[in-house]
């Protein structure tokens, strides 16, 4: 039994020898980053909230260790399943970190900040551009930023889930680490930064006057949305990240026409969060440089890597190339 023991835990030790030295950045950055969040909240004081974000953030970091034990540790060898594994272990909690918010900034019962945030705007602009926006409280301007606002959501499934199964090679991990990048330090923001933005702290004289987009919008928020995230902007830092990124590979075909599709809905999507009121001028200016260090980091990180896998690097490349069926 002694032995057997023995054998088990010298077993263990060396796939977690394997997958440390196969470990790439994203994966470091995925770690650090759900660790981050599960100590972060077993530090809170105890309430409903805490004990359901407790188990959330657990459960998305178990995750990712175990899918990156699996396919860095190499317990997995077919590259297909190992491809596979490894790209839904590090997606998958990273996407779900989302809805732990909702549980998580509550329970760290932190002081929020939106007074601060206000007074930025002020000492940038005079006001706040929610405030500016009342005088075009029109049905139909309401409706047309509400579906751009909205349509955030469908921006993020299709310029990420396709290329995670079909893309390869640099597009495909500039694409990645950058979305991990905003992921990751926008989520940590939101714990250091809290606020709930001009809609609950601002008095208007009219409620917006929109319909059926609109009324999409305020059910999302209501029911999935974390309510204290909102430094940085996060609906402005992907979309001009993915209209960044499509820009920077305009030569391609896929991108030549998609590029200028992505600007204008990035224009919109930032005049929205304004509008809608749901963001102050700051977040918006925080979510555009989140956007542009992601870009950066993104580039930076693929040239560093680049030899991965590569005659004279025996580690796993950081994004294995998925098989054809």
């Amino acid at each position: 039994m002694l032995e057997l023991t023995r054998s088990v835990a010298e077993r263990a030790k060396g796939v977690a020898s394997v997958a440390a030295h196969n470990l790439a950045t994203q994966d470091v950055i995925a770690l650090a980053f759900h660790g981050y969040l599960f100590t972060r909240v077993l530090l809170a004081p105890d309430s409903p909230d805490a004990a359901l974000a407790r188990s959330a953030s657990f459960t998305l970091l178990m995750a990712t260790v175990f899918a990156l034990l699996l396919t860095r540790g190499e317990l997995i060898q077919p590259q297909r399943a190992r491809v596979l594994t490894y790209r839904l272990g590090l997606f998958v909690p990273m996407a779900l970190s989302y809805f732990e918010m909702r549980f998580l900034l509550p329970a760290l019962q932190l002081e929020l900040m939106d007074y601060q945030l206000y007074a930025v705007d002020r000492a940038l602009l005079g006001t706040t551009p929610a405030a500016w926006f009342t005088a075009w409280n029109h049905p139909g301007l309401v409706e047309w930023l509400s579906f751009f606002y909205y349509s955030h959501f469908a921006v993020l499934i299709v310029m990420l889930v396709p290329s995670l199964f079909l893309q390869r090679g640099r597009r495909l991990q500039e694409l990645m680490v950058g979305a991990l990048v905003i992921v990751a330090a926008g989520h940590v923001l939101y714990t250091a930064i809290p606020g709930m933005g001009p809609f609950s702290t601002l008095h208007f004289e009219e409620p917006l006057h929109g319909g059926y987009w609109w009324r999409q919008v305020q059910i999302t928020v209501a029911t999935a949305g974390a309510k204290l995230d909102i430094f940085p902007s996060l609906h402005t830092a992907f979309p001009v990240y993915f209209a960044n990124y499509a820009f920077a590979y305009r030569s391609d075909k896929a991108f030549r026409w998609a590029w200028p599709v992505l600007a204008f809905i990035a224009v919109n999507i930032v005049f929205a969060t304004m509008f809608l009121r749901w963001h102050w001028f700051i977040d918006v200016v925080a979510g555009i440089v989140l956007a542009v260090v992601a870009r950066r980091v993104s580039v930076w990180v693929t040239h560093r890597e680049r030899h991965r896998g590569g005659l004279y690097d025996e580690r796993q490349p950081s994004w294995e190339s998925l098989p054809r069926a």
